[in-house]
């Protein structure tokens, strides 16, 4: 009996003082494991951005190889509130009637080929276009993230084994080719694009806009020639496309000093892409 009574009292469970230690420690760990996981779960939503992209950029791809279009854009579309990437697709009908069209903007203009405005230029906004052709199509819409370009439209265009390659909108080089990279970093309530920098070197020969940059490297090895984003740019990001179906991801790694002896330190490979021929 007097055992009962004792094992009583040692099981009345924290006091106040005890209770007040547990809840500081717990908030505590709370302030300090915070912070850490908000910034990973920023990074996060980044990195599964891009990965959604790639395997557009893949799908869209491989349609052209295995002839579902013979010609195939991904059009990007960035407003306040979100990034838009849709792709359109023209059957090989379509094209060979353009392109045995003498007469046809096709053949004299070659900067209008990957259209963004046209309502009936691709086969996918037809509404007499097949079932298969609509389903065909592939939409993502990404409000964790923006683009270095806001309420613009831009596109890239690719026929299969590289015979087209176009570009329209933010994405149009001028040059007969489409710019060949996109940049993706965190949108915040004040940030809604990705504020990019280049140095003059870093201009087109005519010293407008940024210079296209090659597609290469080792695994592991640095890019040169490359922008440096402003301060307030968070986690970015960069998608580089070939025109034989090759893709690049690269991570811009922050802890390097910005300066120009370093400049090349500053972006790192990731992973890439490397359309395989069917």
């Amino acid at each position: 009996m007097q055992q009962q009574e004792k094992n009583k009292n040692n099981n009345k469970g924290f006091n106040l003082l005890e209770l007040l230690v547990v809840i500081s420690i717990v908030g505590l760990v709370s302030a300090i494991a915070y912070p850490n996981f908000s910034e990973w779960n920023r990074e996060r939503q980044v990195r599964q951005a891009v990965a959604k992209i790639q395997s557009l950029l893949k799908d869209v791809l491989i349609q052209t190889e295995r002839g579902t279009f013979a010609y195939v854009q991904v059009l990007f579309n960035n407003t306040d509130d979100n990034l838009v990437v849709t792709s359109k697709g023209m059957t090989m009908q379509t094209l060979a009637t353009k392109i045995n069209d003498g007469s046809s903007d096709w053949n004299r203009n070659i900067l209008t080929r990957c259209n963004t405005e046209s309502d009936d230029y691709w086969d996918t906004d037809l509404d007499s276009a097949s079932t298969e052709v609509k389903n065909a199509v592939y939409s993502i819409t990404l409000e964790d993230v923006t683009t270095n370009f806001i309420n613009e439209v831009g596109a890239v265009c690719f026929a299969r084994n590289g015979k087209f390659y176009e570009g329209s909108g933010t994405l149009n080089s001028g040059l007969g080719v489409p710019y060949e990279f996109i940049f993706i970093c965190r949108r915040y309530f004040d940030v809604n694009t990705c504020d990019i920098s280049y140095d003059q070197a870093e201009a087109d020969d005519e010293g407008e806009g940024p210079k296209m940059v090659e597609l290469g490297g080792d695994e592991g090895e640095a890019l040169s020639g490359d922008p440096v984003p402003s301060s307030e740019v968070k986690y970015l990001r960069r998608i580089h496309w070939g025109r034989f179906g090759n893709i690049l991801l690269s991570k811009y790694r922050n802890e390097y000093t910005i300066d120009a002896e370093n400049k090349e330190k500053l972006w790192s490979k990731e992973t890439s892409y490397w359309l395989e021929k069917e």
